[in-house]
């Protein structure tokens, strides 16, 4: 790359930061059809969901501490855990003459469908990003230290991140109890769209909030 060495690395650390905000994307869509449709989560659905987690932590810890292979390879891992559900749930509906699948289809695609893609683009995106091993000689140690917008959009994430993963666990207990989770769960007929968009927004902006207050506390290399 013809670029300085601290322009490569703000490149790549937006690169992960955006694949965050997708990952983010496809999660907010799946606890949206949740909470506000009230499709509920089958066992195959929830381990995508966890695979989706996981492969957000790479870019988590890339942001944090810097940029290391071993961070791509935990979401590599992720990938492919989270794949071999998705891929699972799509042969299951296959080899069922006339199954119209589970849950809602959107832009023609079923949800695990859609997981599927997200793996494979991740998988495949972690790999490509370890062919530029430029970005593991600039001597990254992360945003963590550093005071400023980077680290405030980093905690952001990783707030929001956390948060989903608390949401996702506790609305697990009323649908499975301590028990095995309902292969084709009942939906709960969700609540009101405009309540949901307020509730995201306000999360979203919550989240922001929390970082803000994270990054004033932080100490900072620069100081």
């Amino acid at each position: 790359m013809n670029m300085t060495p601290a322009r490569q690395l703000l490149l790549f650390r937006l690169i992960n930061l955006i694949a965050l905000l997708a990952l983010l994307g496809v999660l907010t869509g799946s606890l949206d059809l949740q909470i506000l449709v009230g499709e509920q989560p089958c066992p195959l659905c929830l381990l995508q969901r966890s695979g989706m987690i996981g492969l957000a932590v790479g870019p988590i810890m890339n942001l944090l501490w810097g940029m290391r292979p071993a961070h791509y390879a935990v979401s590599i891992l992720a990938a492919f855990a989270g794949g071999a559900a998705s891929t699972r749930q799509i042969l299951l509906h296959i080899a069922t003459p006339g199954d119209p699948g589970y849950g809602p289809a959107v832009a023609g695609f079923h949800l695990y469908t859609w997981a599927f893609i997200t793996f494979a683009v991740g998988a495949a995106g972690c790999a490509a990003l370890l062919l530029f091993s430029s970005q593991f000689s600039l001597g990254d140690t992360g945003v963590l230290r550093r005071k400023g917008a980077l680290r405030i959009a980093t905690l952001t994430i990783v707030v929001w991140t956390s948060v989903y993963l608390i949401i996702i666990a506790v609305t697990v207990l009323p649908e499975c109890g301590l028990g095995m989770c309902p292969d084709d769960p009942e939906s709960t007929g969700g609540i009101k769209t405009p309540v949901g968009v307020i509730g995201f927004l306000g999360f979203v902006l919550g989240s922001f909030a929390i970082a803000y207050l994270l990054d004033r506390r932080l100490p900072s290399d620069d100081e």
